[in-house]
């Protein structure tokens, strides 16, 4: 390698050694001896006579009260034969697996000799990729910082795909897909900011204070429904007027003012009193006493500046 600086070299080297380990690995060509074994029962139609015999002798046994102690005694019997047959099953299952347990065993101590390597691997493999993740997650965030005051909107506003974070997704997919939700939210916003304008000023029109229809509009209601819904309650405000004018005018009939109050001459009750009370409120806040005043019939005038 003459004419290559050391480090150069090294990455040389390594690269081989990479190319060397990538190589396609192939176990040795390996035989494995196998008998099939035959397990055979000697004698067996001379066993299953007798088994046979047991089980006819004692398959028309009635049980009763008197036959209870003799009963049990058959079924214990029957169950030791039974019980010696399953006895000898599992000592010739245990002899018949020994050939395969030792293979097994040489096999698992095989593969443990691999996974010696395989699971650092592993590991190392896992955690690049969760690195990688975070990588494309900052990548992310950054490029909606930088995108987001060309859309007008805060990077706060957006929320990742976990699709712009897969490593199959490319750059080009995220900034577009990046750009398609700041649009969106763009988008809502304008068409919210309309409909607030919008319920603002037919609130006004119709005389009612908008703060808590702009309210239920950023809650997600439309605005057709708020409208209809202010003139079902302006309809309402109307009505409850109408009641409260008419009754005051037939209460009207037997009242009299003595001072600054007005009493009930049937009963001598005062039904309502002038008082002056000077308020202190912001603009927002003094609307809304005017409107709960007009709803509920409360006369008021303004008094100096």
């Amino acid at each position: 390698m003459t004419g290559y600086s050391r480090r150069t070299k090294l990455q040389i080297e390594r690269s081989q050694q990479m190319t060397n380990a990538i190589q396609p690995l192939e176990v040795p060509e390996f035989s494995v001896e196998y008998t099939p074994t035959k397990i055979e029962i000697h004698d067996y139609e001379n066993l299953e006579r007798a088994v046979q015999a047991y089980s006819h002798r004692y398959s028309d046994i009635v049980v009763t009260d008197d036959t209870e102690s003799e009963a049990k005694d058959i079924r214990a019997k029957l169950n030791k034969l039974s019980n010696a047959l399953d006895d000898r099953r599992k000592e010739i299952k245990k002899q018949y697996n020994e050939p395969y347990d030792a293979f097994a065993n040489d096999i698992k101590a095989l593969q443990a000799t691999l996974a010696e390597s395989i699971n650092p691997l592993d590991t190392a493999l896992k955690e690049l990729t969760v690195h990688q993740r975070e990588r494309r997650q900052k990548h992310v965030e950054e490029l909606i910082i930088e995108m987001a005051p060309n859309y007008e909107v805060s990077p706060d506003d957006i929320e990742i795909d976990s699709k712009w974070l897969n490593k199959s997704t490319s750059k080009k997919a995220v900034t577009e897909g990046v750009a398609a939700a700041m649009k969106l939210i763009k988008a809502k916003r304008d068409k919210l900011d309309t409909d607030i304008l919008t319920i603002e000023k037919y609130a006004k029109v119709q005389k009612v204070e908008p703060a808590g229809w702009v309210d239920q509009l950023k809650q997600g209601q439309d605005v057709e429904y708020l409208m209809k819904a202010i003139d079902n309650e302006v309809e309402q405000q109307t009505a409850r007027k109408r009641e409260q004018e008419a009754k005051a005018a037939e209460e009207a009939l037997h009242q009299e003012s003595k001072g600054n109050a007005i009493v009930d001459t049937n009963t001598g009750e005062v039904v309502s009193k002038s008082v002056t009370l000077k308020i202190v409120a912001t603009i927002p806040q003094m609307n809304l006493l005017k409107s709960f005043m007009d709803s509920n019939g409360i006369k008021y005038m303004r008094v100096g500046a």
